[in-house]
């Protein structure tokens, strides 16, 4: 290794952690998107119409193939007529729009399983996935 390789290579190494640190991993599926109102730290997932779907104390998202699948956090101010707010766990299917709501974690990992995804699925801090509104 020449001496310049050398001291190039703890800073691609550098980029590279950041840039894995960064991804978003893949947009979720059918026209869904989180909406963040300005000033706010309430994030909810909306459809093609921004219509809530499930928030607006999303705590953590993710989706494979048409799933969609999170966690909304229970919260003070949750309104019992706003249906998207359940707090639990939550599987959506971007194909039809079919939502379940207010899944404890064993039901959410059992229903994910039984849709095809193996393990624990990967989420993330709402704000870090794509699209957004």
């Amino acid at each position: 290794m020449t001496m310049k390789t050398a001291m190039h290579l703890p800073f691609v190494l550098l980029i590279s952690l950041l840039l894995a640190g960064c991804n978003k991993g893949a947009p979720l599926p059918g026209g869904y998107a989180i909406f963040i109102p300005a000033g706010d730290d309430s994030m909810m997932l909306v459809n093609s119409k921004n219509e809530g779907v499930a928030g607006a104390a999303l705590a953590q998202i993710g989706n494979s193939g048409a799933l969609i699948f999170g966690e909304i956090r229970a919260t003070p101010q949750r309104s019992a007529a706003a249906a998207s707010q359940t707090p639990g766990f939550f599987i959506l299917d971007s194909a039809t729009g079919t939502i379940e709501r207010g899944l404890s974690r064993e039901d959410w990992l059992q229903k994910l399983k039984k849709a095809g995804l193996q393990g624990e699925p990967d989420l993330v801090y709402p704000g870090r996935k794509a699209p957004r509104k």
